[in-house]
């Protein structure tokens, strides 16, 4: 039996633990008073288990909460979501919740001891497997907490998935254009959780060539060549994204909006006056234009040939 002496704080924090369903942070425990160390010696008593990153149960608990998990996914054909994601995940700062899934269509949305939601646009890419359950991966989690999480915590969990590699930036940031649409729960609180920080709308230069290639190709326009080293650039070595070299027309997808570094800025506006000199036109479309305004670019891209 472990004794618990004068001042420990351990009745107390087991207490709220079972009041919040066998499930408490760290910083909750240490809140009411319980030390790192005394908290790192109750786990290694059996007194409490780590189930995530700060995140503790009462013996017990971790198996009731996977197993209602468990049920509503095979009963609702759904994937673990938001809070109950995040736990799974290990995410720092998810508050307790009752254990949560997802339906693509709300047939039936009942399951004892589990709060159930909807949505139509998770696909299969956006979930993993944790522990045998099916489980929004991190960056589908991280936009779906923004319809629950305030400001504040959603910042604070953000920055810790991100630093500890649980949360891939430009994955990010990519996701979010795809699903990102007016009227969408959580849509202007995770926009402005990615505007705080510099490359947080910019994919890497392959996605970013890639989504334009898309847009080109879904508008039916005429397939550009990829990666062209124009005569005006040989004396550099340098490659635009896409050419249609009969009309001297470039095509560049432009993260500068985003991160204007200044030898990048003047590396652009030295390539543009090269391409001026020589005859040639350049059309930049930045991230946002291409993850929001496809239109837009098909119809500029058209408009150009035609000239």
């Amino acid at each position: 039996m472990l004794a618990c002496g004068m001042g420990d704080k351990t009745p107390l924090v087991i207490e709220h633990a079972r009041a919040h369903g066998g499930v408490i942070s760290a910083a909750e425990a240490q809140a009411l008073g319980m030390d790192r160390t005394t908290l790192s010696r109750r786990v290694r008593a059996g007194v409490f288990v780590r189930i995530g990153r700060g995140l503790l149960a009462l013996p017990g608990a971790e198996l009731a909460f996977e197993l209602d998990l468990q049920g509503a996914c095979r009963r609702l054909n759904a994937v673990v979501s938001h809070e109950a994601a995040g736990k799974l995940h290990g995410f720092d700062g998810i508050p307790w919740a009752a254990p949560t899934v997802t339906v693509p269509h709300r047939l039936t949305h009942a399951y004892p001891g589990v709060y159930v939601r909807q949505s139509t646009d998770i696909s299969d890419d956006h979930v993993v497997t944790i522990r045998g359950l099916p489980v929004t991966n991190g960056e589908r989690t991280v936009i779906d907490l923004a319809v629950v999480l305030s400001d504040g915590r959603l910042d604070w969990l953000l920055d810790r998935a991100l630093s500890s590699g649980q949360v891939d930036l430009p994955r990010l940031s990519e996701l979010f254009a795809d699903l990102a649409r007016r009227g969408k729960p959580g849509t202007t609180r995770m926009r402005r959780m990615l505007e705080k920080r510099d490359q947080t709308s910019v994919p890497s230069d392959s996605v970013l060539e890639l989504r334009l290639a898309r847009v080109i190709e879904n508008a039916g326009l005429p397939a550009p060549v990829q990666q062209f080293r124009p005569p005006w650039l040989t004396p550099t070595n340098g490659r635009v994204d896409f050419a249609y070299p009969d009309r001297k027309l470039v095509i560049e997808g432009d993260s500068r909006k985003w991160h204007l570094l200044m030898k990048s800025f003047e590396t652009d506006r030295h390539r543009d006056n090269q391409a001026q000199l020589a005859g040639w036109r350049i059309l930049r479309f930045t991230w946002e234009d291409i993850a929001s305004r496809p239109e837009m670019i098909a119809t500029t891209i058209a408009a150009a040939l035609r000239d």
